[in-house]
């Protein structure tokens, strides 16, 4: 992980100034090119890794979301009602008048008037309205969630669990676009020294073929080696003109593959040998359970699935917040129309009863997918064993081959020595001196497609310990 971070802030240091060698290179006529300098070109500009970088970029910002849920959520609300109709509900009110009483004597007849007094003659009805037709209110909001059994928490790992394992995808799609540009930059320079070779037989056959005309025209030899040297030469000639096509789609490939447009001419710095790679299969093996990329994301995709299968055991747990609102309103009461304040604090806690059996099959399902995943890890780590064995064969077949093919090449070329020296002093045919020739441009190819050969399984060797 440290190790992955390290490499992208290093790749990030170096993407500007590799950015404005790329702008130079698009705007030249001729870029000198080694295998780092194609590699560093791939690094800014193949499109597969500047997609795996948005991703990466994707899950850091997933990380942020998850975050906020520790955070208090803070939201405005503002708003205007104008009401048709003030609500209102009826009410009965007694009636008052003042009046004297009459006074009465012990006999019962009338002595008088009492002061005027109150007195309730009656009861009305009257209508009391509860508001204003026009409402304003203004409202700050604060919620905070203060326990909800690990959701949030899990969230949050889940979150970090997916940057670890867009790091290893990405070093992954690294990793798999080098050994595109090595096999394209290396097959590139095999076209092209594969050229140079068709060239280097066909000038020789015909320097060859001016020979045999002499010999003929002398009667030193038949019509046959004539007619054979010139079929020969044409068919070089043909091999010439297909190497030159396959060396222009080679280079087509590898521009396309470093975004290099235009017509910038490319030419290769190759400096081509062969560099020893000492490790033991059982070394190889332990280096590819311990670093190999889509193995760690795998074993990171069953830690997500553990999560999800926690945060699934949560749902049907209570979950407890807290709300805060502050109110700025006209009305503020039905007491008065004025403009005034109020706030309120609520605690609230919820928790599902019956989901219809939801919950259970949830967690059933989440439980079925973890043991997916270690069945598939499981497996896949055979297919990596498996893999490293294979590369790490190729790798020795490639070796055990180029042991012999210098010795093979100079003794080729000694051959040829001999067999030109022969012919011309008519101890050996023309058919025995074309064979003789042709096993010396197949011998150079093979030492040629060996290194590069050798090479490539170095690197996929690398690739597939998680070593590059």
């Amino acid at each position: 992980m440290k190790r992955m971070i390290n490499n992208l802030i290093i790749i990030t240091l170096v993407i500007a100034s590799v950015q404005v060698l790329a702008e130079d290179y698009s705007t030249t006529d001729s870029l000198h090119l080694t295998l780092k300098s194609a590699k560093e070109l791939a690094t800014v500009n193949n499109k597969t890794i500047l997609s795996a970088k948005e991703k990466l970029i994707e899950r850091q910002a997933e990380i942020g979301i998850a975050r906020s849920g520790f955070l208090p959520s803070i939201s405005f609300e503002g708003g205007y009602t104008r009401l048709g109709k003030i609500p209102a509900f009826l009410m009965e009110v007694p009636e008052y008048t003042i009046t004297p009483l009459m006074v009465y004597d012990f006999s019962g007849t009338p002595s008088g008037f009492t002061d005027p007094i109150t007195v309730m003659t009656g009861v009305d009805s009257m209508e009391l309205e509860m508001g204003e037709n026009e409402n304003y209110l203004l409202r700050g909001s604060i919620q905070q969630t203060l326990f909800t059994w690990g959701t949030l928490m899990n969230s949050y790992r889940m979150a970090n669990i997916n940057l670890n394992i867009e790091e290893e995808n990405y070093r992954k799609t690294v990793d798999d676009v080098m050994l595109e540009v090595t096999q394209a930059y290396l097959g590139t320079y095999l076209s092209k020294e594969a050229l140079k070779l068709m060239e280097e037989s066909y000038n020789q056959m015909e320097r060859h073929l001016n020979q045999v005309k002499r010999l003929y025209d002398n009667g030193m030899v038949p019509r046959l080696d004539l007619l054979r040297a010139n079929v020969e030469l044409s068919n070089l000639k043909t091999q010439v003109l297909r190497a030159e096509r396959d060396m222009e789609i080679a280079f087509s490939s590898l521009k396309m593959l470093i975004g290099v447009y235009g017509d910038t001419h490319i030419i290769l710095d190759v400096e081509l040998d062969y560099e020893p790679f000492d490790i033991t299969l059982n070394e190889a093996l332990l280096t590819a359970l311990e670093r190999r990329p889509d193995l760690l994301a795998m074993r990171l995709s069953r830690d997500l699935a553990e999560k999800a299968l926690a945060i699934e055991r949560a749902q049907n747990k209570p979950i407890l917040a807290l709300i805060y609102n502050y109110d700025y309103k006209k009305p503020v009461s039905m007491a008065s129309v004025d403009w005034g304040s109020d706030w309120n604090v609520t605690l609230a806690l919820s928790m599902p009863i019956f989901q219809g059996g939801s919950y259970f099959s949830k967690v059933r399902k989440s439980k079925s997918q973890l043991k997916q995943l270690d069945f598939g890890l499981s497996q896949y780590e055979d297919v990596v064993k498996l893999d490293v064995k294979l590369n790490f064969l190729a790798l020795r077949q490639e070796l055990e081959i180029l042991s012999y093919q210098k010795e093979n090449v100079a003794q080729a070329e000694e051959a040829l020595e001999l067999a030109e020296e022969q012919y011309n002093n008519g101890m050996i045919t023309n058919l025995e001196y074309m064979d003789t020739q042709l096993a010396l441009i197949r011998s150079k190819l093979e030492r040629l497609s060996s290194l590069v050969n050798y090479n490539i399984a170095k690197e996929k060797l690398l690739i597939s310990i998680g070593a590059l």
